[in-house]
């Protein structure tokens, strides 16, 4: 993926789904490929214990791609990848991404410390803050609430990426590809009325290989997709920004969340209310 403008970087660094949670203690949903925003208490841990280290695109997040994981590592600036599979053996590796304030590693075997399926990479230029397992670990051991916010955090992470999974096997490649916008809108997008009609502004989300890494397609068929979205003028890509009808997002929202089980904890709330939610 090409290194978009400074701009861009400095928007997704302003993610919605932050100051949501940290307005409702935790409510916000969950997504699919996009790891959800980290608690800021452990956030602020991890950026106050952690060792800053800058990547380039495409260079392991650990220094070595098949480096044992015995980090948390979070993303500072920059979007990173967790890759089932190599991106340097495989044709086609399945992959979700991490961007700031979310982890790019370290949940998966936080407590087993079973080896990890995959490898982590840095996807644009990133920098990221590294601190050890075992001094979160530790931590943990000491304080029995502490020890709870850690392990929802990492199921938060797994629910959105099985939640990944589920849609890479159940839907076609259009439906797979507005979940995806659905994500980074509601993560970085800001509703614009044209008329009655409702537009998602939002930095441009990820594309080319990084993009298909994530659908789970060939660039053909990615190309095929993009084309008739835009045709039908329901997707608009200018320089760094991108915008999609909000009313072409609802149909992928409420698929997604009628996945998950009926219940009210968390509230449910409509597409259109959360982004007037967050303004």
């Amino acid at each position: 993926m090409r290194p978009p403008s400074a701009n861009w970087f400095k928007e997704i660094e302003q993610s919605r789904d932050r100051v949501y949670n940290e307005e409702t203690n935790g409510a916000f949903s969950i997504y699919p490929w996009l790891a959800p925003a980290l608690h800021p208490k452990l956030r602020s841990l991890i950026e106050r214990w952690g060792v800053e280290k800058e990547l380039n695109a495409r260079e392991p997040v650990l220094g070595q791609v098949n480096d044992k994981v015995d980090q948390l590592v979070l993303v500072r600036s920059g979007i990173t990848a967790r890759i089932f599979g190599s991106i340097y053996r495989q044709a086609s590796p399945a992959m979700a991404f991490s961007v700031p304030g979310r982890l790019a590693c370290g949940n998966l075997n936080f407590f087993s410390h079973r080896p990890c399926i995959g490898s982590y990479v840095a996807v644009v230029p990133s920098v990221v803050v590294c601190v050890p397992q075992s001094l979160v670990l530790r931590m943990c051991r000491s304080d029995a609430d502490f020890a709870l916010l850690v392990a929802s955090e990492f199921e938060k992470i797994a629910l959105s990426d099985r939640l990944g999974f589920g849609l890479l096997a159940l839907l076609d490649i259009e439906n797979r590809f507005l979940a995806f916008l659905l994500s980074w809108a509601v993560t970085f997008g800001h509703l614009e009325m044209q008329g009655d009609e409702g537009w998602v502004r939002m930095p441009l989300p990820l594309r080319g290989d990084a993009l298909r890494a994530v659908l789970n397609c060939s660039s053909a068929t990615l190309d095929r997709c993009l084309t008739a979205l835009k045709q039908k003028g329901d997707y608009i890509v200018e320089g760094d920004v991108a915008r999609v009808k909000l009313e072409r997002l609802k149909p992928i929202h409420r698929w997604i969340r009628n996945c998950e089980e009926t219940t009210d904890a968390p509230p449910r709330v409509s597409l259109t209310n959360l982004f007037e939610r967050i303004a």
